[in-house]
């Protein structure tokens, strides 16, 4: 508490020899957090605006709010042990998740954390109880349960990612250490969401288990800085072989970070689509290993119209003739299906004020500003390159600048960015919308 008071008055003392003094009382250190607190748990928009408002007013600095989510971020600690089927609401359905937390767990012990989907036929619980074994009490596991398996729909994905905020915002997560693992359909779905929310997970692991559908290929490029360890039988009738031998060519010709282990080993029931006992020393040797990477100075975005969420420090609003991808499942849930296009941008923080874009099919983006990485007293400019493919390989048209000035900080934005996400290693002070011509200029050509 003594330091976090000692960064307030250095930063108070700092902001006031250089604004005009707010208007309203400046609120203690201790008030602010207690504000902070209530805006991240409170579903209320018109409280989560009253304390927005407090908060600006009160003239307060971003790098104290930032003090505040980091420590808010990690989980204080909660009931430790193995929780079975634990009721949870969703799409007014009651579906379950098993849980299991060290004894060992406590704040200031952040610990890896791994979620594990089940396939076809397959529950929480008895997935938890395999992995627990596998991952000799060193992990927290979350083992959701969504039926048949269909982990491709947006309602599993949204209860998958619902689970994760929700258990780091109770347990000492290390947000650089989450993992998404699954089996057959739990596979399927781990490459999904681990593709449409890449920096989530320090890696993915589909097992006995792979994308099938071509146009959900595309979407492997926001692999880029995502580790991928696959384990797939030679013998699987159930996911064909070559469907994960698709996937490595893919990833391999991209210099992505891949490893692949077939193994032609035989189950008692379904041939070989199982995790076999042999393949576990190396996977966890692997999980070891892994960091996520935070930020990264080139990010990668291939996107459709029912995932728009940003990547890193990247986000696509809007594409050209988009498509909207959406598999059924087996809740009720609303469609957003239509035929278009894939809409990819290639983002690069250059220096330190400059970022570079190149985008096929891309109409409007946003990029988000940290002022660990930004000088936001200098400005900000971005330039625009329009990618085409020919040939199979792309082209790129004239570079023109399509932002130059400053940018200002936005309260707003910290504070919401981060209840999305609970994530402490990406805080944002700015977002900066770029819009881009209405009419590619590649699109004028035949």
């Amino acid at each position: 508490m003594q330091n976090l008071l000692a960064v307030f008055l250095v930063l108070l003392m700092t902001t006031a020899c250089s604004v005009t003094p707010p208007t309203e009382k400046v609120q203690t250190p201790e008030e602010i957090r207690v504000d902070i607190d209530r805006f991240l748990s409170t579903d209320d928009p018109v409280e989560e605006n009253e304390i927005l408002k407090r908060i600006k007013e009160s003239g307060v600095p971003h790098e104290a709010i930032k003090t505040l989510l980091r420590e808010n971020a990690v989980g204080r600690g909660g009931p430790v042990g193995l929780f079975r089927s634990v009721p949870v609401k969703h799409m007014g359905k009651e579906l379950t998740y098993s849980l299991y937390v060290p004894d060992f767990a406590q704040a200031g012990n952040p610990l890896p954390m791994i979620v594990v989907l089940h396939g076809m036929g397959g529950r929480g619980d008895l997935t938890l109880q395999r992995w627990q074994k596998r991952l000799n009490n060193e992990y927290i596991i979350l083992c959701p349960t969504y039926p048949i398996g269909a982990w491709w729909t947006l309602s599993a994905e949204e209860l998958v990612l619902q689970l994760i905020r929700e258990t780091q915002a109770r347990y000492p997560v290390d947000p650089n250490r989450i993992f998404l693992a699954g089996l057959s359909n739990g596979a399927l779905g781990t490459y999904l969401i681990g593709m449409f929310y890449p920096d989530y997970f320090a890696g993915v692991i589909p097992i006995a288990g792979a994308v099938s559908e071509p146009h959900y290929l595309h979407f492997l490029i926001n692999l880029t800085h995502t580790p991928v360890y696959s384990i797939q039988g030679t013998h699987d009738p159930i996911f064909p072989i070559q469907f994960s031998r698709r996937i490595y060519q893919i990833l391999t010709d991209m210099n992505y970070p891949l490893t692949y282990r077939e193994h032609s080993e035989r189950g008692m029931a379904h041939g070989g689509h199982f995790l076999p006992e042999s393949q576990l020393p190396g996977l966890m040797e692997w999980l070891k290993e892994q960091r996520r990477e935070p930020y990264s100075t080139v990010v990668r975005i291939v996107r459709e119209a029912n995932h728009l969420d940003r990547i890193q420090w990247a986000r696509i609003t809007r594409g050209l003739k988009m498509a909207a991808l959406q598999i059924p499942g087996p809740l009720p849930e609303p469609m957003n299906i239509q035929d278009g296009k894939a809409t990819t941008l290639i983002a690069v923080h250059k220096e330190k004020n400059l970022f570079e874009v190149m985008g096929k099919n891309l109409l409007e983006m946003e990029l988000y500003l940290s002022a660990d990485r930004v000088d936001f007293d200098q400005p900000v400019m971005v330039t625009f390159q329009e990618m085409k493919e020919v040939n199979g390989k792309f082209i790129t048209g004239q570079k023109r600048v399509k932002f130059y000035g400053t940018v200002k900080r936005d309260t707003a934005l910290l504070l919401r960015d981060f209840k999305l996400r609970r994530d402490p290693e990406q805080l944002f002070d700015a977002k900066l919308t770029v819009v881009l011509e209405e009419s590619p200029q590649f699109a004028l050509k035949p």
